[in-house]
């Protein structure tokens, strides 16, 4: 009987945001689980959620930037209803590099993104987002 790989995400939805806690090693096939999660977990709460990423269980990655680039593409392509913001907290170079290149690559006027090294910064962060989140802009306009 072959195993069933174990993904290294555990998502936990809380009241305020979507808590995407990221453990073991980060392959490439975490980004297409996590394509498919997100907007699964907007239809169940009827809403395009915030999302906070935290990366401190990561104990290593095999991420390719191919990899991230089509996860960039793929978030480009996605109707969200509504602006949501997305904080990733990450201790450690690698993550945090890489938690920047999806930042960079980012091309959906609907999710604003952002990364930090502390946590209290990224809560407050997510906190500030509007209470009932706006009408995500139309493909092509750049929010205000």
């Amino acid at each position: 009987m072959a195993a069933v790989p174990v993904m290294p995400i555990r998502i936990q939805l809380l009241p305020e945001y979507v808590h995407v806690v990221w453990h073991g090693e980060l392959v490439n096939q975490d980004l297409e689980f996590l394509s498919a999660e997100m907007p699964r977990i907007g239809r169940q709460i009827g809403r395009a959620p915030n999302v906070l990423h935290t990366f401190e269980e990561v104990t290593s990655t095999s991420l390719r930037f191919d990899a991230m680039h089509i996860h960039g593409n793929r978030l480009r392509s996605v109707k969200v209803p509504n602006s949501c913001r997305i904080a990733s907290v990450c201790h450690q170079p690698v993550a945090f590099g890489m938690a920047r290149m999806m930042q960079l690559i980012n091309q959906n006027p609907a999710l604003q993104m952002q990364v930090f090294t502390e946590l209290e910064p990224a809560l407050r962060w997510l906190k500030d987002a509007p209470a009932t989140p706006e009408k995500a802009p139309a493909a092509g306009q750049v929010p205000a």
